[in-house]
């Protein structure tokens, strides 16, 4: 028997991004104590008063029998989380509720590789740098060469990476856990390069650094993560020679080479002594007076995620399913369906381990 799931209601109405009197006024016939006492699991929902609210919150009705999902989306790692008003908060944090239920539902049918759980505490000795030197040896990086196809790196290891559109500037990534347990790195796909790969490998420390461990509450862990996200893409062995006298003038041929932002070469010196105080400050006094400190002069390549279109892919070509299938297979509408998988673009081999609809 299915049974109406009040949280379900909570994370549609969260995902339009809509409070509980702006989805009243989309249902004439629902006063907002309804709205209220059923997200609280306090009434019983009768058929004629969910399928109005499944139609103004443009979900099928069976979107709102799904279970609770066990592993709840860790905030804690949010970047920026803190410049984000509750409303902004509540439709991200809903929104990728969904995806990775939805991911958990793709691979039903599809086996990807297990991800290997690496675990660098700082508390048992290892530390940011060291974190990122190891990581570079894993992803099979050379010594003293520029990161290239992070993404394509870090999705081998089973890790999957998610170009999520939000519009929302003061979003740029998370990472959580499917409750089948796949990591999935969250990146604002509006970003300009340069940001998205610099996040999504500070995405990938707190996934090794900080969410296995026991953190205790005075450690800076963004600090950490950026630490170590700077040793990956600039090994302090390796660059000490192009940042010493660093000037403004030169940050446009070292981010070419390094593939990261003058923003984060500008850091990499400071975090290395290698430019005074006043000189990062000057320089970064420049980015802004040249208009660079959102959007950079200057390319970083960037390649594209795999796994989750490689998936869909697969089940279309290999099961038949068709983008209607797919949509009801997840409980979303065909344009919600459209608006989070279909921009994802093609990759890797995986294999099929079920041929049930």
């Amino acid at each position: 028997m299915k049974v109406f799931n009040p949280h379900m209601l909570s994370i549609a109405r969260n995902s339009r991004g809509l409070t509980q009197k702006a989805l009243i006024n989309l249902l004439p016939k629902v006063n907002q104590s309804t709205i209220s006492r059923l997200e609280r699991g306090e009434l019983r929902v009768s058929d004629d008063i969910l399928k109005a609210i499944a139609d103004a919150l443009q979900y099928p009705v069976d979107f709102f029998y799904q279970v609770d999902t066990k592993t709840p989306v860790s905030n804690i790692y949010f970047r920026k989380r803190a410049a984000l008003n509750g409303t902004d908060f509540n439709k991200i944090m809903a929104e990728i509720s969904i995806i990775l239920k939805s991911i958990d539902t793709l691979l039903e049918d599809v086996e990807i590789k297990e991800y290997p759980k690496y675990i660098f505490d700082i508390t048992e000795g290892w530390t940011p740098e060291s974190a990122a030197s190891r990581m570079r040896e894993i992803l099979q990086i050379p010594n003293g060469k520029p990161v290239k196809d992070i993404i394509k790196r870090i999705e081998e290891l089973g890790i999957i990476v998610f170009f999520y559109d939000s519009p929302n500037s003061e979003f740029d990534g998370l990472t959580s856990y499917t409750d089948n347990g796949v990591p999935v790195i969250f990146v604002n796909k509006n970003k300009p390069n340069d940001r998205i790969k610099f996040t999504v490998v500070h995405e990938l420390f707190h996934l090794v650094l900080h969410i296995p461990c026991n953190i205790q509450p005075w450690r800076d862990y963004e600090a950490e993560a950026n630490l170590a996200t700077g040793e990956f893409f600039m090994p302090a062995n390796d660059c000490v020679g192009d940042l010493r006298g660093l000037s403004y003038n030169k940050l446009a041929n070292l981010k070419s080479y390094w593939g990261i932002s003058k923003a984060s070469i500008i850091h990499r010196a400071k975090d290395l002594n290698l430019i005074t105080a006043e000189t990062f400050k000057y320089l970064m006094i420049e980015l802004g007076r040249k208009g660079e400190r959102k959007n950079e002069l200057g390319y970083v390549d960037l390649d594209p995620p795999q796994i989750t279109s490689t998936i869909i892919n697969l089940l279309k070509n290999e099961l038949n399913y068709t983008k209607i299938d797919l949509s009801n297979k997840m409980y979303l509408s065909a344009n919600d369906y459209m608006g989070f998988f279909e921009p994802q673009i093609n990759g890797v081999k995986l294999k099929v381990i079920s041929k049930s609809a």
